[in-house]
């Protein structure tokens, strides 16, 4: 095969996986992306989209899915004579959190006028991957606000200036936090009255400030099994943090001129506080950020239209649809903390 027929065919399925950049506008109409495709919009949504950098996200195979979870007890052993036989089971819990993507649809527009692709340097070709570009930057910035947000008691998607219908259609990691998940079959530790687990532990701050007590209280409240600094990190809005930051500098100490001057790490009892982007300032969450999963069905869809009467009568270039279908899950509800009601 010649380098030029190698190369050609490249090109060709650079483009039929649409991820190329060079992509056709013809590759857009009507598309169903393959699976690679969707994996790919996944990787490049995580290097930009700072929560779905931290969890766990996935591509469903099926819009319902059960994803089995395993848990360790405390003492899962037993003992035997002489003579006895090994007959007692392990009793190691286990459980399962179900995706279910179902009716779960939400999907962007981009309309970009005639004039816009006139006064950019990418030709007709080209055109195509700004587009793609936008799909990924709009489509996924808005799945990581879903995420945080939709239908927590407070600080909802809603509160923000998003319809109702978002907080009705999913629930975000912390409205799972706080029960809004039934489907899965969620083990608990020895504690849990029936061995299953609906709410994540919590800490109420009773709408006092952030301080150091918050982070001691929710550490003390997290199993003991669980307490892992070098990947349970505290998440929370970057006001929460700034204001830490801020009564750290009252303390007349080295570590308050440390952190005036930027020479100090912000972590209480060795945990590391994380800024999240969209994170409701009335809350915290202390987990690994591996717990929070994300999973979106594989069978994603760029549709586009060129000549229908609103692209011709407002003179647009062409009008193109990203849809896709999501869910959200926390693994192991024990495995955290939740703290509510931050003033």
């Amino acid at each position: 095969m010649s380098t030029n027929t190698i190369d050609a065919v490249r090109t060709q399925n650079q483009v039929a996986g649409g991820v190329s950049k060079d992509v056709d506008l013809a590759t857009l109409d009507n598309f169903q992306l393959p699976r690679d495709v969707t994996e790919e919009f996944l990787d490049r949504a995580q290097k930009e989209v700072q929560v779905l950098e931290m969890a766990d996200t996935m591509v469903l195979e099926r819009l319902e899915m059960d994803v089995p979870m395993f848990g360790v007890p405390q003492l899962s052993g037993s003992t035997r004579a002489e003579e006895g036989t090994r007959t007692s089971n392990s009793a190691n819990s286990d459980g399962d959190v179900a995706f279910n993507a179902t009716d779960q649809q939400y999907y962007i527009l981009v309309e970009p006028t005639r004039d816009a692709l006139k006064n950019t340097h990418y030709g007709p070709d080209q055109f195509g991957d700004y587009i793609v570009d936008q799909f990924i930057q709009r489509w996924f910035n808005d799945v990581g606000l879903i995420g945080i947000r939709a239908n927590a008691d407070s600080g909802n998607l809603q509160s923000i200036g998003g319809a109702a219908a978002l907080d009705s259609t999913w629930n975000g990691w912390i409205a799972i936090a706080e029960g809004e998940d039934t489907a899965s079959d969620r083990m608990g530790l020895e504690t849990t009255a029936g061995g299953e687990v609906d709410t994540m532990p919590t800490v109420d701050m009773a709408s006092s400030s952030v301080d150091t007590k918050m982070f001691n209280d929710a550490i003390q409240t997290l199993d003991s099994r669980y307490r892992d600094p070098d990947n349970f990190v505290f998440l929370t809005s970057p006001d929460v943090v700034q204001e830490y930051v801020f009564s750290l500098t009252e303390r007349e100490d080295p570590l308050g001129s440390a952190v005036i001057f930027g020479d100090n790490d912000i972590t209480p009892f060795s945990y590391d506080v994380v800024g999240v982007n969209g994170w409701p300032d009335s809350y915290a969450m202390l987990t690994d950020p591996d717990n929070l999963a994300f999973g979106v069905f594989e069978e994603m869809e760029l549709d586009q239209t060129t000549d229908t009467d609103k692209v011709h009568e407002n003179r647009l270039h062409s009008r193109n649809w990203l849809e896709g279908q999501f869910d959200f899950q926390i693994k192991q509800m024990q495995a955290g903390v939740l703290v509510e009601n931050i003033a």
